[in-house]
């Protein structure tokens, strides 16, 4: 498999992905965060393997740290919902900052990421749901526009942090309002069908201690 399809393959991945957050994203929240916490510790031991001497070693250390990356995920579901929150509130503070032309400054970012993340543990399912459905429909508007530009992970990854910047905002292209519009209706769809259809989150059977509220 080569390079550009490989990035063809993650791009609809990530497509999918984010409309599957957008309209399942809080009955799903928790097996996320186990799938996110699986996917950084067989990362983290992968790339240990390589550096100790590849053979056998990647494989093996993917697994291992895989799999306590997925206890460690699921264990610490609250410190998850507040990066979940801070996350959405600064991908809003970013956007709103360049809607008026400015480039939010990286401390008002975590600032407002940071209070973020105490709401988010406050109003946890509202959050959970407004906070998804924002996320996984950027992130599938994203995907495709990135698919249309360079069929890259980079392409996204560009695309990403000129968001964040407010660079992207402050284009106002004919493509930006396409996208936006794109995004609007997303996020409405998927907020909709997660207040209407996402009631109850997927519990897990142990650690009931743990288990949100609502």
């Amino acid at each position: 498999m080569d390079i550009q399809m490989m990035g063809t393959v993650w791009l609809v991945a990530a497509f999918l992905l984010g409309l599957l957050n957008c309209f399942f994203g809080y009955r799903l929240f928790i097996i996320t965060v186990a799938l996110l916490g699986l996917a950084l510790g067989a990362t983290l031991g992968y790339q240990a393997g390589t550096w100790l001497g590849g053979g056998f070693f990647p494989i093996a250390l993917a697994v291992i740290l895989g799999l306590i990356g997925l206890w460690a995920s699921v264990s610490a579901y609250y410190a998850f919902i507040f990066v979940a929150g801070a996350f959405a509130f600064a991908l809003l503070a970013a956007f709103l900052a360049g809607l008026y032309e400015y480039q939010a400054h990286p401390l008002l970012l975590i600032v407002v990421g940071f209070v973020g993340g105490f709401i988010a543990l406050w109003l946890q399912r509202v959050i959970i749901i407004g906070a998804t459905a924002a996320q996984g429909a950027l992130a599938s508007v994203l995907a495709v526009f990135a698919f249309a530009t360079g069929k890259s992970v980079g392409a996204y990854r560009s695309l990403f942090n000129r968001f964040i910047s407010g660079e992207l905002v402050q284009t106002r292209g004919v493509w930006f309002y396409v996208g936006l519009l794109v995004w609007f209706v997303l996020f409405t769809f998927g907020l909709v069908a997660q207040v209407t259809r996402g009631k109850e989150m997927y519990r897990r059977p142990i650690s009931s201690k743990l288990q949100p509220k609502g």
